[in-house]
């Protein structure tokens, strides 16, 4: 359907993807509604619109542009309108009444054919040039955005397509379109393969072929967690994306790739050039860590008495250990299960540190000299809590702003002299590089983490890597504490990591409650269980999790999310849609994305405290443990349901109730890692409800082994540095 109208106002304008909402009055003096990825349209301006009809579930009957235009159907004011708008520079509305008064209503393209004929508003020649390049550029964006829409290419990626190329948009786009995947964030192969063969492309076109193997690449490393891929692994990838192409073919794109170092070849192993620097940066930043710190050893131990007494605690023979191979060592590692104490070694570590460099641990500067962070929003807070000093997301410590660019970095190092990371199995070699690039290699570093649960959900084994490769001091703690020792749930963790839980007694365990049940009835039993929990003042929001591993399916996060929103939201007032998810005040959400000048990061978990209308549309406000943050309608897909949430969205929190169902659905997911790290989230009460033989089977398989290159890249790293010349700057 063609709309053309003059536009009268702006609704709603993302600045990230140019989706936009318009109204706009019809020659009739009918007001329609349009949405599209449009750029900024000029208030009071006439366009033709060609459109598709859609019906709203919320908003009602809305026009969605599939191409627009400027109309040929300006009048005067819509003229003076257009010129005095904030496309042109010091053209305010008397310039522009002057410039149509004298040159009518074909002013533009009397400008455009002859710029001179502005001398005679005494316009100088500055101002002619700027209003003359401007006219033209606009005719520009108007006339590719328009090229761009009749080759089928979307609005929203043409509307970025231009953002990023400008007037070079068209040539990119003929001399290769596969170049869009480098250059623009979001643009996959398989997005910009379909706009390459509509335009004609061939299917087994070299530019195509090379971009295809980029991908297949690309998307199996990040898939299973690998840093290299062997040839057999990279060739059946790349068949699954480029079917139907000759192996000849295959192998002149391959060979061409690694000439340009866009793959590189390690040893006969394959991988990307920005990971292989990610990788090999990790190494010889860990490194770095090398110089003796002097301090008296006999002094820390005497310090760590009086945390003793003043804790009213007593430390084990191997947390002694672990505090003190912290203090007299710039990198070390500390590892165990749940139960070990981890926590408490980290308090006294801080105390102890803090007393020997004359710190006021209870300052407001003190995170100045002392930098706690974690990967997680919860896991930071949880570790503020239990240390009384600030901590950080490590995105935020290290100043990660919402360009994604980081304040700290290797030529502007963080200040502080001690570094704490806990839950650093979470770290991917992209974070890691980030942290270990920014920190001052005369600060000392702590790593702290559970070796034994999930992975990170990005490429790398990092924490894993840098135990196994023996070059990193690490203290690893097996000793369970006096008063975890009676703890079911850690009982059930360690026999699931030894692989020995057909021997474990749930009937003994006060903490775990095991109901074997049919999968239809699981969920109804969770609900109950919810039911009695909150009746007892357990909070939903902060002390309950149900944890799930798939998605899809009837015994998935998204069918649960639904059901249990039914069954604790009364749906009673405003509502706001994002998908196939309806939102309600009280439900339960999820980040799903850091937006860190919101102070919100992926993973945190919130409470929709009120959802109200404005001018513009709905607005959705989420409490983020009293960080409350607003929504526009187009923002919330960066939100979820969180009655249930998936093992890897828990890691780096912990809940005094979790509730893990147990279906034979779930088997191809099941695993060792996502057993023990789903269990040990639970503080106080652990619910397992299903089939006990899932569990038997799924502790003995393991997750598969992520192929990585951190540990050769670290021996390579030590034996050049074996064999490097000494200079008189090794004595400085």
């Amino acid at each position: 359907m063609i709309l053309e109208g003059i536009v009268i106002q702006q609704l709603y304008y993302n600045k990230e993807n140019s989706y936009s909402i318009y109204k706009i009055e019809l020659e009739n003096g009918e007001i329609e509604t349009i949405v599209g990825y449009l750029p900024p349209l000029v208030i009071d301006v006439f366009y033709k619109f060609e459109t598709k009809e859609v019906n709203h579930k919320t908003y009602g009957i809305q026009y969605q542009v599939l191409s627009y235009e400027k109309s040929s159907k300006q009048d005067y004011n819509a003229l003076i309108n257009y010129l005095s708008s904030p496309i042109f520079t010091g053209i305010g509305p008397v310039r522009a009444a002057r410039i149509v008064k004298h040159l009518g209503l074909e002013a533009i393209e009397k400008i455009l054919a002859d710029k001179t004929v502005l001398k005679a508003l005494l316009f100088t020649p500055l101002q002619i040039e700027r209003l003359y390049q401007e006219l033209k550029k606009d005719q520009e964006h108007d006339k590719i955005m328009m090229e761009l829409i009749k080759r089928e290419i979307p609005l929203d990626m043409a509307s970025k397509l231009y953002s990023f190329y400008q007037k070079e948009t068209l040539m990119v786009l003929a001399e290769n379109p596969y170049q869009i995947i480098e250059d623009i964030v979001g643009f996959s192969f398989l997005r910009v393969d379909k706009i390459a063969l509509k335009m004609g492309i061939p299917f087994d076109d070299k530019r195509r072929i090379e971009a295809g193997i980029i991908y297949a690449l690309n998307a199996y490393i990040f898939a299973k967690g690998h840093t290299y891929l062997t040839l057999d692994q990279l060739l059946y990838a790349v068949r699954t994306v480029l079917k139907n192409i000759a192996d000849k073919l295959i192998d002149e794109g391959l060979e061409t790739l690694i000439a340009k170092a866009a793959i590189m070849v390690i040893d006969g192993l394959y991988t990307i050039k920005e990971i292989y620097f990610k990788e090999k940066n990790i190494a010889t930043n860990l490194l770095k860590f090398n110089r003796e710190i002097e301090v008296d050893k006999d002094l820390i131990i005497s310090e760590v008495e009086i945390v003793e007494k003043r804790l009213k605690i007593s430390y084990t023979k191997e947390q002694k250990e672990a505090i003190v191979t912290a203090l007299t060592n710039p990198l070390t590692i500390i590892t165990g299960g749940p139960g070990t104490g981890k926590t408490t070694i980290l308090q006294g570590l801080m105390l102890v540190y803090s007393k020997l460099y004359n710190l006021n641990i209870y300052e407001t500067s003190i995170a100045n000299y002392i930098g706690l962070c974690a990967p997680t929003g919860r896991a930071s807070r949880r570790m503020q809590e239990v240390m009384g000093i600030p901590a950080f997301t490590i995105h935020k410590l290290l100043g990660y702003d919402y360009e994604g660019k980081f304040y700290y970095d290797e030529s502007n190092l963080l200040p502080q002299s001690l570094i704490v990371v806990d839950e650093s199995s979470m770290i991917d070699i992209y974070l890691m590089d980030q942290l270990l690039k920014s920190i001052n290699n005369k600060a000392i570093v702590v790593f702290v983490g559970d070796k034994d649960q999930l992975p990170s959900v990005g490429p790398g084994h990092v924490l894993g890597d840098m135990i196994d490769s023996n070059m990193i001091v690490t203290k690893e703690l097996h000793e369970i504490h006096r008063q975890a020792q009676d703890s079911g749930i850690i009982s059930l963790a360690n026999h699931i990591n030894e692989q020995t839980v057909e021997n474990f007694h749930y009937h003994s365990s006060d903490d775990i409650k095991f109901i074997k049940i049919e999968q239809k009835d699981i969920f109804a039993n969770i609900l109950t269980l919810l039911d009695q929990a909150l009746k007892e003042n357990y909070s939903l929001y902060d002390d309950i999790q149900v944890l799930i591993p798939l998605y899809k399916g009837g015994m998935g996060i998204d069918n649960f999310n639904n059901i249990c929103q039914n069954h604790l939201i009364t749906k009673t007032g405003l509502s706001i849609q994002s998908g196939a998810i309806t939102f309600y005040q009280n439900d339960k959400v999820i980040q799903l994305v850091n937006v860190p000048e919101k102070n919100i990061m992926n993973g945190d978990i919130g409470k929709v405290k009120d959802i109200y209308e404005t001018r513009d549309g709905k607005i959705m406000i989420v409490d983020f443990d009293g960080n409350e943050v607003k929504y526009h309608q187009q923002e919330l897909n960066q939100l979820n349901l969180a009655y249930a949430i998936s093992v890897h969205k828990s890691q780096g929190s912990e809940y005094k109730i979790v509730f893990m169902p147990l279906s034979r659905q779930y088997q191809g997911m099941l695993r060792k890692e996502l057993l023990y790290t789903g269990i040990t989230r639970a503080k106080t009460h652990l619910y397992l409800l299903g089939e006990m033989d899932l569990i038997v089977k799924a502790a003995k398989i393991l997750n598969e082994k992520r192929q990585t290159m951190l540990i050769n890249y670290l021996k390579e790293e030590e034996e050049e540095e074996k064999t490097k010349p000494i200079t008189p700057f090794d004595f400085m």
